[in-house]
């Protein structure tokens, strides 16, 4: 049997470990073999590794040991028997797979909601086997979503998560984008480059802020009409911005947040940076802000988002680095040395 390595999560590590003579599976009858041509890197990894995977749902046990990497696209390998004349899954077909594995007949799937299912928790990288390998077996093929022509595969992979979960919490407040809108982008990393591109398309006032103050240009490239390492000390009055974007999920962008948001604004909570944060519950209710949190996004989405990168309206700021060089990257991402989205080519390996 052919083998091939990857990188995962063991339970009691605190390191991404390496695997080696990883069995390489076929198909079952209904199953694909995708080759894994792009894997993005997402600081969920490196809190994969601190506070450990998604809880399964019963009767699964939790994972203690899986390949790691949630951001997947790739090319069709191998398909079982019973889909060898199927013109959808054929040999060679380009797919960027949805993180959630999703049942679709549970009344959130029905409903649209396929990322938060209310039958399963299992997702690719997070609490099973994902893109961290060269090649990986799908079981479920709804997973699968097509990647529209122009569409590269580390595009198609970071639209999984880096594009997708912006382009999801955007959507719930886009009737409130308009020309006099003033928006608060807080952190300009993976998320927020691609943040500030959607919001650039419903030609809102964007205001974009992080600590490096080496991102100025990119941001502003990328469709910021202001940038700046420290809003306090900027000519922007308390309590002037409509909607507040976090990015980053800590308890001093909060506190940003509450001291610039509207009142009767909102803001939303897209950054995971901290578990917890300490909510000013009397300061915001007398001023009913709305607190909108947010995870992943639909499949839908997922697939309008590789529409807008295909129409050149999202450019995802992709570094491609080597698959072998990924602990050391995955340590510089924890540490905050990074800018944009890292993707790996396992499948180059």
């Amino acid at each position: 049997m052919s083998t091939q390595s990857g990188y995962g999560y063991v339970k009691g590590q605190k390191t991404i470990q390496k695997y080696t003579d990883i069995p390489i599976p076929t198909p079952g009858p209904n199953e694909v073999l995708l080759k894994v041509e792009a894997a993005g890197l997402c600081l969920s990894d490196p809190h994969t590794l601190i506070g450990g995977p998604i809880e399964s749902k019963s009767p699964l046990p939790n994972a203690t040991k899986f390949i790691m990497g949630h951001e997947i696209a790739g090319l069709i390998s191998q398909v079982g028997a019973n889909l060898a004349n199927d013109p959808y899954y054929k040999k060679g077909g380009r797919f960027a797979l949805t993180i959630a594995q999703a049942c679709g007949i549970c009344e959130s799937c029905r409903d649209g909601y396929d990322a938060k299912c209310d039958s399963t928790t299992q997702a690719y990288g997070l609490n099973e086997d994902g893109g961290f390998q060269q090649y990986l077996l799908i079981r479920n093929l709804r997973t699968m979503l097509p990647i529209p022509e122009g569409v590269s595969y580390e595009e198609a992979a970071v639209s999984t998560d880096s594009v997708l979960t912006p382009f999801h919490a955007i959507q719930k407040v886009a009737h409130l984008l308009h020309p006099t809108t003033r928006v608060l982008v807080q952190g300009c990393g993976g998320l927020g480059f691609n943040a500030i591109q959607i919001l650039k398309s419903y030609n809102c006032y964007i205001v974009a802020t992080d600590v490096k103050p080496k991102l100025e240009k990119l941001a502003l490239e990328y469709g910021a009409n202001e940038f700046y390492t420290d809003l306090t000390k900027s000519k922007h009055e308390p309590m002037s911005f409509d909607l507040i974007f976090d990015l980053v999920g800590i308890q001093p962008t909060f506190d940003l947040s509450d001291r610039y948001i509207k009142a009767r604004g909102k803001i939303l909570m897209i950054g995971l940076g901290r578990s917890k944060l300490f909510i000013p519950n009397y300061k915001l209710g007398i001023r009913e802000v709305e607190i909108i949190f947010n995870f992943g996004g639909t499949s839908a989405e997922q697939i309008e988002c590789m529409k807008w990168v295909a129409k050149g309206l999202i450019k995802p700021n992709i570094h491609v680095a080597d698959f072998a060089s990924l602990p050391q990257y995955l340590e510089d991402l924890a540490k905050g040395k990074l800018t944009g989205r890292i993707v790996f080519r396992p499948s180059k390996l």
